[in-house]
């Protein structure tokens, strides 16, 4: 795999949305944005059967599918989708967490997304905008073989990893028999810091580790990030905005259904 998480190669040309702000800016701006750069990301690969890399926001932009092909046209493609009205309330989190999201009000947010229209090209910063499956994944599914496309749910993840990876190696022609133990603990950190100093220092602190992120090795910010988040406040989302969630995103659900083939009506539940 590249060593660097969310290269996001292929959406650096996208535009940001004047919905972002000062910080999401800055991070974008530290996109892999050429391609001499890009290929660099992978020059440790040697005789591996398969190389890649992980960029969520690939899933943001209708744009995206039509680089990918360009660039990649035999390239396997995989997602892992969470019930969208979580996935939208776990985003708000981890962005108010770390200080890039200065809304308070999580359902003030959602009602002005509404208001204003759900994006239709591209969905950085929209909490509803990027858990709109079914539209962005459509567009993959005309671009590219339904045999090179591999989407699980989050439930899959956290119900049986061991054959989800299984899976997953099988698709991209690997051995099948994961070799490794599987501990996601470490990954389920949307919450927000416990205590009232700790909090204060990580989230005002997001300008400058925003700008010291590329002169950092990742070893040195997986340190320290758990001095701040080894603790957190996990607040439920609650029942009566999740329906509105579900409500509100019900006739994408319904055709991501179609698209991937799987029953999701748990995901409309209130």
């Amino acid at each position: 795999m590249c060593p660097r998480k969310s290269p996001n190669f292929f959406v650096a040309p996208d535009p940001i949305p004047a919905r972002e702000g000062a910080i999401s800016r800055r991070m974008a701006g530290q996109w892999v944005s050429n391609r001499e750069s890009y290929e660099a990301l992978f020059s440790g690969a040697r005789e591996e059967i398969s190389v890649g890399e992980v960029s969520p926001v690939y899933l943001q932009s209708l744009v995206a599918p039509e680089r990918i092909r360009e660039m990649c046209p035999e390239a396997r493609l995989v997602a892992i989708l969470r019930d969208p009205a979580e996935r939208a309330w776990a985003h708000y989190q981890g962005r108010r967490r770390d200080g890039i999201e200065a809304r308070e009000s999580f359902e003030e947010v959602i009602e002005t997304e509404l208001q204003e229209g759900l994006p239709d090209e591209v969905a950085f910063g929209s909490y509803l905008g990027c858990s709109r499956y079914g539209h962005f994944l459509s567009r993959y599914q005309e671009l590219f073989p339904r045999e090179r496309i591999r989407v699980y749910l989050f439930e899959d993840l956290c119900d049986a990893p061991r054959d989800l990876l299984s899976d997953l190696l099988s698709f991209l022609g690997a051995d099948p028999s994961p070799s490794q133990s599987i501990d996601l603990s470490r990954y389920h950190q949307t919450g927000q810091v416990r205590g009232a100093l700790r909090r204060y220092l990580w989230t005002r602190s997001v300008g400058l580790r925003t700008t010291l992120r590329p002169w950092l090795p990742e070893g040195v910010r997986r340190s320290a990030a758990p001095v701040f988040l080894r603790e957190l406040d996990k607040p439920g989302l609650e029942p009566g905005l999740r329906a509105r969630i579900c409500q509100a995103l019900a006739p994408d659900i319904e055709r991501c259904e179609e698209l991937i083939d799987r029953d999701l009506s748990g995901w409309l539940e209130s």
